[in-house]
């Protein structure tokens, strides 16, 4: 036990959050990070999110298995604020097999983390049918079960991982959800009759998965206070998150950078690093305010030449101008050391790009805060400043100064009017397709 007087080694505590709406690339970002980490820990979310990477130049989407585990030695952590579909985790596990090794000693999964059983799907879609026909307007969730497994865990009667791995807790939980939730017995039995079982695939999948079961906070500690380097990754994106993001158009789970260390049980002050991952425009998936959004052909082009569609549901992305309002709202909330800018190569090609500098609302006039109301921001129009493109191929490699001058005034001015720093630039989907300032070179190392 380390006592509270004692210096800890410090080997360093980064994290890596969303800065939008999510899908902002953070999977290619976190994989290069990933290369100096010893440890890689997600700290939130489930299977509702996708990482997409190129991996030996093959696409490789992770939904819930950490992108470190490209990185050979490094220990993967799935921690007790995420939520874990365990066929799917399973399945996941399988497809990562072509191209790295997941073993125990590589991938701890919280015995702590709650799990999404067959009823939380099924309960995720009914509540998105029964919010349609209702008021004729849906959250957009992605019907994974996330939504009802955190619902649970608030209400104290969530099934956990360690439980789940163990045949007679795994039981019990299921008997006593029968006789106490409305409608669960009748799931049970309807689905006991179907052809194919998913409480008998969800119940075989549990002795696959114990062996990776573990007190993974306490391993994540012990390496902290041994002075290794420790990346925590976020799902999703600030704008989502639960408390802080436009409720209730939301996710289930905290994504600012607070949320790592209570998923994790870190002491904050050991944080040495916070960086958002961003796109050099705004995209985002499913309903809710987006004061920037574009539905004309600009935003369709965005669309198709960034391949916005979901990695996890395949649905198309709202696309729109990079807004600088939202952006200092996501500073403000995260406190980052730096920035990243993904999808500069979209943006090549075009006369003219524009920032939302402000929003002018009907009724209050203008704004250059992100309101705290979902309604009040629906009603808002951005306030834009013009700036000129640039066109031609970038640079794949070197630093952000190799960027051509139009791109790099772009970025200065987003970072005079976002309050943030830009540390990086993703200028094509490769693994290293990437330009780099100095801030972001101590903590980056790719594999060959």
């Amino acid at each position: 036990m380390t006592s509270p007087s004692k210096k800890r080694p410090q080997g360093g505590i980064t994290i890596v959050v969303g800065a939008q709406w999510g899908d902002e690339g953070k999977g290619k970002w976190i994989d290069w990070i990933a290369g100096g980490a010893d440890v890689v820990a997600r700290y939130q979310g489930g299977n509702n999110a996708g990482h997409t990477l190129y991996v030996k130049g093959q696409k490789v989407v992770l939904h819930q298995i950490p992108s470190g585990i490209f990185h050979e030695g490094r220990k993967c952590v799935l921690g007790a604020g995420v939520v874990i579909n365990p066929g799917e985790l399973v399945r996941e596990m399988e497809k990562v097999a072509a191209f790295a090794k997941v073993t125990p000693d590589n991938l701890w999964l919280s015995a702590r983390a709650h799990v999404i059983t067959p009823w939380h799907v099924f309960m995720d879609g009914r509540r998105e049918a029964v919010r349609e026909a209702s008021s004729g307007s849906a959250i957009g969730t992605t019907k994974r079960g996330i939504g009802p497994t955190y619902s649970e865990k608030t209400a104290r009667s969530g099934l956990r991982l360690g439980d789940f791995v163990n045949p007679v807790a795994r039981q019990s939980w299921v008997a006593s959800m029968a006789s106490t939730v409305e409608g669960f017995a009748a799931h049970l039995e309807s689905d006991f009759n179907s052809h194919v079982s998913e409480w008998e695939a969800f119940a075989k999948v549990a002795e696959r998965l114990a062996p990776f079961v573990c007190d993974a906070e306490a391993r994540v500690r012990q390496c902290a206070a041994g002075g290794k380097k420790i990346l925590m990754e976020g799902a999703q994106g600030t704008l989502l998150d639960l408390d802080h993001g436009t409720f209730p158009f939301v996710t289930s789970s905290s994504t600012i950078a607070a949320g790592a260390c209570a998923s994790l049980g870190l002491p904050p002050r050991d944080v040495t690093g916070i960086y958002g991952i961003a796109k050099a425009y705004v995209t985002r998936v499913g309903a809710g305010p987006f004061p920037t959004e574009l539905m004309d052909e600009t935003g369709n082009a965005l669309r198709e030449r960034g391949q916005e569609f979901g990695a996890t549901t395949g649905r198309p992305r709202r696309c729109g101008w990079f807004d600088a309002v939202a952006m200092r709202y996501a500073q403000d909330v995260n406190g980052f050391d730096g920035v990243i800018l993904n999808k500069f190569d979209i943006l090549s090609g075009m006369d003219e790009l524009k920032i939302a500098v402000a929003y002018e609302h009907p009724e209050l006039g203008r704004i250059e805060q992100f309101p705290w109301n979902a309604e009040v921001l629906a009603a808002c129009k951005p306030v834009y400043r013009t700036f000129k493109g640039w066109h031609g191929e970038l640079p794949k490699k070197g630093g952000i100064e190799a960027l051509p001058k139009e791109a790099r005034d772009y970025i200065k001015a987003i970072e005079e009017l976002s309050g943030i720093k830009v540390v990086g630039a993703g200028t094509g989907p490769g693994r290293d397709e990437a330009l780099l300032g100095s801030d972001l070179e101590r903590l980056v190392t790719v594999d060959a």
